[in-house]
């Protein structure tokens, strides 16, 4: 008679699951450590400002109203059409000068300065809302300036980037004696193609800051 054989098969291990690949922090400095750095000085800027509004006074608020919106009262009096020339135009002019020190083999620093200085007005701005006017301030902050103002700095940080880059090039390419790979035209077709399509998303920043405007700030005032 033939035995029954009884066999067990060993559980099977349990396949793991694969592990989710962090890229090494030189690979990720290597292709987005501009971006970082300016994020970076956006940043400090914006902790600078925010500290320095407990100081500021009107006189100093009035004059930066048109880097900044640190005059509500100007702002509220004019139309839709008057909200949009003006948060443009503010936007334009940091964007712009970004634009052309990139064009310059020295205008890295003026670069670095430029958003330096978005991120102290940007710091300015909210801290300045939240201490005159509470949380009221506080939401229209939130509400109506931040989503604009988040759009811009987005464009601004990654065409800062594409600026340092390009003005680096315009560096070496002085002090070095081989020829550069591309040619210059070429070249700066591309960075002033990046800075049409970063003055695009300018636009529509400005275009929401006016529809916000528009629907929401008189809640708030």
């Amino acid at each position: 008679m033939k035995g029954i054989v009884f066999s067990f098969k060993k559980p099977q291990t349990a396949r793991l699951r694969p592990s989710l690949r962090l890229p090494a922090i030189g690979v990720l400095l290597k292709r987005h450590g501009s971006v970082l750095l300016f994020v970076l000085l956006l940043l400090t800027g914006l902790a600078f400002g925010a500290v320095y509004a407990h100081r500021a006074d009107s006189t100093l608020l009035q004059s930066l109203d048109f880097l900044f919106t640190t005059n509500l009262e100007t702002r509220l009096s004019k139309g839709a059409f008057g909200i949009f020339c003006a948060c443009f135009a503010s936007d334009f002019i940091f964007l712009t000068a970004v634009y052309l020190f990139g064009l310059a083999p020295w205008g890295l620093p003026f670069q670095l300065f430029a958003v330096l200085f978005k991120g102290f007005g940007t710091g300015l701005t909210a801290a300045y809302l939240l201490v005159m006017n509470g949380m009221s301030g506080l939401g229209f902050y939130l509400l109506v300036l931040l989503p604009g103002t988040f759009l811009f700095c987005v464009a601004l940080t990654g065409f800062a980037a594409a600026a340092l880059t390009f003005s680096g090039h315009q560096f070496l390419l002085i002090i070095g004696r081989e020829l550069p790979a591309d040619s210059l035209r070429a070249s700066t077709l591309r960075y002033s193609s990046r800075y049409l399509s970063s003055l695009l998303m300018t636009f529509c920043a400005a275009v929401l800051d006016t529809v916000l405007w528009t629907l929401f700030a008189g809640t708030f005032w």
